[in-house]
């Protein structure tokens, strides 16, 4: 959703929640980015096609799930429910709503919203982002760059050229199976957040000390 909502600006994303609910919680298990259709107001509106998302009901019924909500983000402005959004909540009562903010192309807050029957108006609800699977995830991207930076110790160590050879093989392929089984648990996000937030910061800060020395 961050992801979608930064590339989007500055103009609205949109998607839906798709998992499985009961009287005191939602739990998402899936969410599916969707075009906004509202191309005349994309700044501060969003529409989302009705075929784009009978197909993802469908979808997510043979599964078992259902769509329990609405992302969509808020360009320059705060994570709350605009007029037009208490429009939508009031219509489908039963959704959450998560609200992206996005300043300057960087997202400041993510809020999730729900239509309180009771008071008959939009209320914050408590938001829980499980990221045990991203953390496993990461792990195992990280191990698996570890092993491939290490890849060329190998040729330091007092082996014949042929094993040497067939270690490193081995190695690199190891390097390559951890990293897809992290990017199985974390997905392209973790790949991307290890690459270019920790790797390339690591690089970034070795050749500002070489610089300054």
């Amino acid at each position: 959703m961050l992801k979608e909502a930064k590339i989007a600006y500055p103009y609205e994303c949109c998607g839906l929640l798709v998992g499985n609910s009961d009287n005191s919680r939602k739990v998402v298990h899936k969410i599916y980015p969707v075009e906004n259709k509202n191309k005349v107001r994309a700044v501060d509106r969003y529409e989302i096609d009705s075929k784009e998302f009978d197909e993802i009901d469908r979808e997510a019924t043979k599964k078992g799930l259902n769509i329990i909500g609405i992302y969509h983000s808020h360009p320059d402005h705060p994570a709350a429910p605009s007029a037009f959004d208490k429009e939508c909540a009031n219509a489908w009562r039963e959704y959450s709503y998560i609200i992206i903010s996005v300043k300057n192309g960087k997202e400041e807050e993510l809020k999730s919203w729900c239509f309180d029957s009771k008071k008959q108006e939009v209320e914050e609800e408590e938001l829980k982002i499980k990221r045990l699977n991203f953390i496993i995830g990461l792990s195992f991207i990280a191990f698996g760059f570890i092993i491939y930076f290490c890849m060329p110790l190998i040729f330091l160590l007092p082996l014949s050229v042929k094993l040497k050879t067939s270690s490193a093989y081995i190695t690199y392929l190891s390097s390559w199976g951890l990293t897809g089984i992290g990017i199985g648990f974390a997905g392209k996000e973790g790949y991307e957040y290890i690459k270019q937030e920790v790797l390339k910061g690591f690089l970034r800060k070795i050749i500002g000390k070489n610089k300054n020395e």
